[in-house]
């Protein structure tokens, strides 16, 4: 599945959750979202050093992801098209530190 399709689910999902729940999908909302699932994440690589106890690998990669498509999310609010400018950054980066592809 490529980035294209990972949006169209991701933002079909999040509007249909949007609608049913009654609320106005908005980039501060959508930022919210994306902040609160980074938190998980810390807490959860927090947790890694400071309690392992508490630690839970599965939840760690389950928060990434979460991570990954709140900002899909936003993006597609923001009206970013990802697959060009994930290339474009990724192409810039390779020049910008003189590494070949």
């Amino acid at each position: 599945m490529d980035i294209n399709e990972i949006e169209k689910r991701i933002v079909n999902f999040a509007k249909k959750r949007a609608s049913i729940k009654n609320f106005d999908i908005t980039p501060e909302l959508s930022f919210i979202h994306l902040a609160e699932e980074l938190g998980e994440v810390a807490r959860q690589l927090s947790n890694k050093e400071m309690r392992p106890d508490l630690f839970d690998e599965n939840n760690l990669k389950e928060e990434i992801v979460d991570v990954i498509l709140e900002a899909i999310i936003l993006a597609n609010i923001c009206e970013v098209d990802l697959d060009k400018k994930i290339n474009q950054k990724i192409d810039n980066l390779f020049k910008k530190h003189n590494f070949p592809e």
